[in-house]
């Protein structure tokens, strides 16, 4: 008589947003993650201390350790090979670890922007590919915790995951479109803007990907506190602070810093929709345009300039939620 085999464990779906300024996590039993992509070079003595949903950890990758924290500073992730580097795929081992899913088997959805994922009006296979392969490769924790087991990663082009979020409600039913359709994502580095016709197809020349970002808003903050209260390098969690809140921890006070980051906003706001007319025109021959991504959070002025602009609920999820869609419309 044969042995009797064990039960498979199950497989968990996953959306991962893993943008050059957050990586986001939406989990098919509802958990959500939201973790700065900052990780550091070399072992700095992080550890878990308590609770895995707290503070950061050490991991290896590639050869290369990294220490990853919301409250290190990290390096810089503006560069082309960012969605391809060990940098990338610590830090979204690091998300899904803090999601819960150390030791189980998932099934992930990422993302790439519309300008690599596509090579003028077909998929750029080579680059997909790319991605793929380099989620794949294994990852430890430096403490021997248990790290997810990433059984397959399918590669979405990040606004049209957002659009799959408008597109399908919870229980998988389509929208019916009766004319086309716009997404502006504004992520870290990029802004994305995409055409959707009638029948789900992209419209490619009426998409394409701006060098422009919420990393620009830091940016922009970052001069402005050097030049008149004296600050040295900052930390993308008190930049992150700054933006949501009009103000930053210092010598143990909180100082309002909103006139800065107002301006900061209003300035690099000018600069995505230059970006999105450049796409869109007018936007007149859209039914609607869908706001999403961080920048959408806080770029409200944008909104103004389309009569048939939306703000998708939680903006900085819209990108993951529909990765998670996605995979259970396609389970």
């Amino acid at each position: 008589m044969s042995a009797k085999s064990e039960p498979s464990s199950p497989i968990i779906v996953a959306g991962v947003d893993d943008g050059y300024a957050e990586t986001k996590v939406i989990t098919g039993a509802g958990k959500k993650v939201r973790i700065t992509s900052s990780a550091r070079a070399g072992i700095h003595g992080l550890s878990f201390v308590g609770s895995e949903d707290t503070l950061g950890g050490s991991y290896e990758t590639g050869g290369h350790k990294f220490t990853i924290g919301e409250f290190i500073d990290g390096e810089e992730t503006r560069f082309s090979d960012y969605p391809t580097s060990d940098l990338n795929r610590i830090v979204v081992n690091h998300a899904l670890r803090l999601a819960g899913l150390g030791g189980k088997k998932v099934k992930i959805v990422t993302g790439m922007q519309v300008s690599s994922y596509f090579r003028g009006d077909v998929r750029d296979e080579a680059m997909i590919a790319s991605k793929r392969e380099s989620i794949a490769k294994k990852v430890t924790a430096v403490d021997g915790g248990k790290m997810a087991e990433i059984v397959d990663n399918i590669v979405l082009p990040e606004a049209v995951a957002s659009w799959f979020d408008y597109a399908y409600n919870d229980k998988g039913t389509a929208l019916e479109m009766d004319a086309p359709a716009g997404v502006i994502d504004i992520g870290g580095k990029t802004t994305d803007c995409v055409t959707v016709l009638p029948g789900h197809q992209i419209d490619h020349s009426r998409s394409g990907t701006g060098e422009i970002g919420v990393m620009d808003i830091y940016e922009v903050i970052g001069n402005k506190l050097r030049g008149e209260y004296g600050e040295g390098k900052i930390s993308r969690k008190v930049y992150d602070q700054a933006v949501r809140t009009g103000t930053i921890r210092r010598f143990g006070k909180t100082i309002n810093i909103q006139p800065v980051v107002d301006a900061a906003i209003e300035e690099v706001s000018e600069r995505v929709l230059r970006e999105a007319k450049r796409h869109f025109g007018s936007g007149a021959h859209l039914d609607v345009i869908l706001f999403v991504g961080g920048g959408a959070a806080f770029m409200k002025n944008l909104i103004s300039a389309f009569p048939n602009a939306r703000v998708q609920p939680e903006p900085e999820f819209a990108n993951a939620r529909g990765m998670l869609k996605y995979l259970q419309l396609n389970a």
